[in-house]
């Protein structure tokens, strides 16, 4: 016997090619009424990055769910968001804690699926990641873009155990599907966690994103820190974030986790692909606009340091993270004692690598300074990430690969000074192995 009363009148439904929406289950309005400001004004803080990316979470109306598993060094990030919500006397927001990261990774997918149009945010680290495996693959293809997924790097999980930051962990997942950023200091990750949804959950590339940075180096360590009010993130957010045309397991009939033969299995990759690729084309777009909303440069391919009109040099160094900070500091003292020009640029966009931007802006460099930070068999993941990019030059730079700061090790000045010797002997036609390991000032 039905329960319903005859004079209700139906759910309204729009038939779409992936099922039925039905409009008003979740009442979007109502969920952005009932958010709770982080700050009403602008506010000056000091803070730590797990801390910038949790502000930054905390103040996106649409995340109302915050599932996380305690791992070294993201666990702050997960006792922010507690310890805020649990201050809100009669607030919505709920933080859900899991009993291992691979639930944290499914209970993500089921919630994401189930409204397309809400975040669903967690922070994770090393083999953190590591146990998401099985989930975040099909995450990457799925189209749930509406999952961010903040990686604080750390380096190996077992043997040895490091707990310090390498990027080691994010590397080790590019192929898993998701976009991966790069943010540096506790400005640009808390402006980069801001914008990842932007980019993640437009129509056409309904990728999850993957911001990240540096464990310890930046995880841990407090800088100052400009908070903007809830509701210009929000106005800014509006702008990019449009309700998802397609259903969702609460607004539609889909399921997640679809099996396909051969037949058909390109053809998916093939999509997933492509809306990868339109990355490319918006995130620079996102990035003006953030610039253009508050005053600081928004998402971009890269930093750059030191290079003029005509991008002519002779030593181009490219990397990502803090470490790239001490480079900077000693960059133009370097240049001027050795008689050189010395540029660099520091990768924030790592999946997809934005190649032919790299390529443009390294094309007039003689020699190409590669800094790997994390282990790898060959020749070092950035390092064939730049080869590919310099590939069909007719005059191509000369690569030298290098590794540092591995194990969260750093990178110092006397370390870069031998790095930038070494690039400067290969210009004069001195010979170099196919990647070296640096560490103090010395060469291993």
């Amino acid at each position: 016997m039905s329960t319903m009363n005859p004079m209700t009148p139906p759910t309204p439904h729009v038939l779409t090619p992936s099922g039925e929406r039905y409009e008003g289950i979740i009442d979007l309005e109502r969920v952005k009424a009932a958010h709770r400001p982080i700050a009403t004004s602008r506010e000056n803080t000091t803070a730590d990055g797990n801390t910038a990316a949790a502000i930054a979470t905390l103040q996106m109306w649409r995340c109302v769910i915050f599932p996380g598993f305690p791992i070294t060094p993201s666990t702050k990030w997960i006792e922010t968001v507690a310890a805020r919500l649990a201050s809100e006397v009669g607030g919505l927001k709920r933080v859900k804690l899991m009993e291992a990261e691979h639930a944290v990774a499914d209970y993500m997918a089921g919630a994401a699926a189930a409204c397309r149009d809400l975040i669903f945010p967690t922070a994770t680290s090393s083999v953190g990641l590591d146990h998401m495996t099985e989930t975040t693959r099909s995450l990457g293809a799925s189209g749930l873009g509406n999952i961010i997924l903040i990686d604080v790097y750390r380096a190996t999980a077992n043997y040895p155990l490091c707990i310090e930051g390498d990027p080691s962990d994010t590397l080790a997942h590019r192929d898993d599907g998701f976009i991966q950023i790069c943010a540096r200091g506790k400005q640009q990750i808390y402006d980069t966690v801001l914008q990842a949804p932007c980019l993640g959950m437009q129509h056409d590339i309904l990728t999850p994103t993957m911001p990240g940075y540096f464990g310890i180096k930046d995880s841990h360590r407090n800088a100052r820190l400009l908070v903007e009010p809830d509701l210009e993130v929000h106005r800014f957010q509006d702008r990019w974030i449009q309700p998802c045309p397609l259903p969702g397991l609460l607004n539609g009939d889909t399921a997640f986790g679809n099996c396909v033969t051969s037949k058909h299995f390109q053809g998916f990759k093939v999509d997933q692909k492509s809306r990868m690729n339109r990355v490319l084309e918006v995130l620079p777009r996102i990035g003006a606009d953030f610039e253009s909303a508050f005053g600081r440069p928004g998402l971009a391919y890269y930093d750059e340091v030191g290079f003029e009109r005509g991008g002519d040099v002779d030593i181009a160094v490219v990397g990502f993270g803090p470490d790239f900070g001490t480079f900077e500091a000693l960059r133009q003292d370097y240049a001027e004692r050795q008689g050189m020009k010395v540029a660099g640029i520091a990768m924030r966009l790592l999946t997809p690598f934005p190649r032919d931007a790299v390529r443009e802006r390294l094309r007039g460099a003689k020699a190409v300074l590669v800094l790997n930070q994390a282990h790898h068999q060959g020749r070092g993941h950035l390092t064939l990430d730049v080869q590919d990019a310099l590939y069909g030059l007719p005059n191509p730079p000369k690569v030298v690969s290098v590794f540092a700061g591995m194990g969260g090790a750093d990178v110092s000045t006397g370390t870069w000074e031998a790095m930038l010797d070494d690039a400067r002997a290969v210009l004069r036609g001195e010979s170099r192995p196919a990647c070296s390991v640096y560490h103090a000032g010395v060469r291993l």
